[in-house]
């Protein structure tokens, strides 16, 4: 048994990411997702991250448990992955990479990436994202 922690901020986000666990999840693994907002309450973002939890829900919820959770404190992001990761022992963070940058840019991982790559001790999957 695994249990995974999958971090997304958009529903196109969330279905790649489940494109990915579909392919590696058996039954008795567990999901959490995490949708945390670094500038607050603005309605349209939160709309957006409850879409992004629901894509979960739908995709593997008959598969595998999955428990979603929301922060809409303002907090960071990485930090809210990696809190959430300690409290319920994860095996695996599972994030994803935009493509959106230059092959310059793509030298350097976004921040939350890099913050969470810097402070974790767990194995982190960075699954990419289209442009």
């Amino acid at each position: 048994m695994s249990t995974l922690l999958a971090g997304t901020d958009a529903p196109e986000t969330s279905e790649r990411l489940c494109d990915y666990l579909e392919t590696r999840l058996s039954s008795d693994d567990a999901v959490h997702v995490l949708n945390s907002l670094p500038g607050g309450n603005d309605e349209e973002l939160v709309e957006d991250g409850r879409e992004a939890l629901t894509v979960f829900e739908e995709r593997l919820g008959d598969r595998v448990a999955v428990e979603t959770y929301q922060n809409t404190s303002a907090s960071d992001p990485a930090h809210d992955l990696l809190t959430l990761g300690d409290e319920h022992g994860v095996d695996e963070l599972v994030i994803g990479l935009s493509q959106k940058r230059s092959p310059a840019q793509k030298v350097v991982f976004g921040s939350i990436t890099q913050s969470v790559l810097m402070q974790t001790n767990r194995p982190v999957v960075g699954v990419p994202l289209p442009d």
